[in-house]
């Protein structure tokens, strides 16, 4: 039996502040975690949960001691600040024989990690403690051309070599499966994807051009980039939960939408866009304007046939009284043969199968009338139909490639 002891750290205005004491526990058939929040921080007037659902904050006189629930190694709103898919392949590279723990993702990763939280030791500061030896995350900066030389010569090595080490801490900390790395615009901290080994298309193109249809329909889209640096494309997006203020960074909480639901990552296929909806009711600040956010989410995902919505592709922001979507992120068309379309989340009353009309017959949960969503609906399916080709275009993805997408945009309203 392992068990590991860590501070958990929040950083607010003053820096990182000690907010309560982690034990991770690692038995050979059972993980799992406790938490308790430090008397000083609950006493505080900025104070943050660690996690909103499983962790909320309570009466700096009373004591009291969290435990995950059955089958959680950790609980979600500090599972959100590890790495996952890329990252963890680098870790797993950096490690040799062994594959990363729950608390190695953790306690590894480093101040690159999506949100407000940061770990160490001692309650003193926070401090990278690493299983491959390497101490603190080096604070190099590495230009886009580094970045993208190391990401692509990682997926060739079976072990990093010590010229591979700025890859992994710059992008070790981040989630998502595609190959990533923190970098800087200016003092404005941006997040840059990289191709992927195998793809059979351009994907950092594909991803540029959604996302600014996306904008297009009116979704919550953050500032887009995109960089071709020694033959290798680069899709750049801003960071939305870090925000430069002169001489201190400010690091905005958040949390993934399986943290806002206390779901598991092996059941995320029994939720719907109607329990986000639930979640935006009980904890947001801006709940109406959220709400119709998430529907035009929903229907972009239907009418561009991403089937990554997962939980994790849905993410939320403390703004200071409560919770706010994130803006968008993650939103990839997938070439289908079939007609038929099914999402991860539940869409409506016909659950995951991704048709406007199940769109429309649940629309009262996101708080619209029949009328107000069937003209949005109309409205996103217009726009996507009239402006998918061009954008494509505009992002350098070739003939035959559109060729294949288009596929993706069947549903949407034929072009007048």
């Amino acid at each position: 039996m392992t068990t590991i002891r860590t501070y958990v750290f929040v950083h607010l205005e003053e820096g990182p502040v000690p907010a309560g004491l982690l034990t991770m526990t690692d038995e050979p058939r059972n993980q799992f975690a406790t938490f308790a929040y430090g008397r000083r921080y609950l006493e505080r007037a900025d104070r943050i949960a660690v996690d909103p659902v499983a962790l909320p904050l309570h009466e700096a006189g009373t004591s009291r001691t969290f435990r995950t629930e059955e089958g959680f190694a950790v609980f979600g709103g500090i599972r959100d600040a590890a790495p996952d898919g890329w990252g963890q392949y680098l870790m797993y590279k950096a490690m040799g024989d062994r594959l990363p723990s729950e608390i190695d993702l953790i306690l590894a990763s480093g101040e690159h990690r999506v949100g407000a939280l940061a770990f160490g030791p001692t309650s003193a500061q926070p401090e990278r403690i690493t299983p491959w030896g390497d101490g603190p995350a080096p604070g190099e900066e590495f230009t886009l051309a580094e970045l993208a030389e190391a990401a692509e010569r990682a997926q060739h090595v079976d072990e990093l070599d010590e010229n591979l080490r700025a890859l992994l801490a710059a992008g070790s900390s981040l989630g998502g499966a595609r190959p990533k790395a923190a970098t800087k615009i200016g003092e404005q901290p941006w997040i840059a994807k990289f191709q992927k080994r195998g793809d059979s298309f351009p994907e950092c193109r594909v991803e540029l051009a959604t996302m600014r249809l996306a904008g297009e329909c009116g979704l919550d889209v953050p500032p887009l980039d995109f960089r071709c640096v020694l033959d290798r494309d680069i899709y750049l997006i801003e960071r939305f939960d870090r925000i430069p203020h002169g001489n201190w960074l400010e690091r905005r909480p958040f949390a993934s939408g399986l943290t806002m639901l206390g779901a598991h990552e092996s059941e995320v296929s029994s939720f719907s866009y109607a329990d986000l909806a639930g979640a935006i009711r009980q904890f947001g600040t801006e709940v109406r304007q959220d709400l119709h956010e998430l529907f035009r989410r929903m229907l972009l995902n239907i009418l561009v046939t991403n089937d990554d919505d997962h939980l994790r592709n849905h993410g939320f922001l403390f703004d200071g009284e409560g919770w706010r979507l994130s803006p968008l992120y993650d939103v990839v068309p997938k070439p289908q043969l079939g007609l038929e379309r099914r999402l991860v989340l539940g869409v409506g009353p016909e659950g995951r199968n991704a048709t406007i009309e199940n769109a429309l017959a649940g629309a009262a949960v996101f708080d619209l009338g029949h009328e107000d969503a069937t003209a949005i609906a109309e409205d996103m399916s217009r726009i996507v139909a009239t402006r998918w080709e061009h954008l494509f275009t505009e992002a350098g993805i070739s003939a035959a490639d559109r060729k294949r997408f288009a596929t993706c945009f069947r549903l949407a309203a034929p072009a007048s």
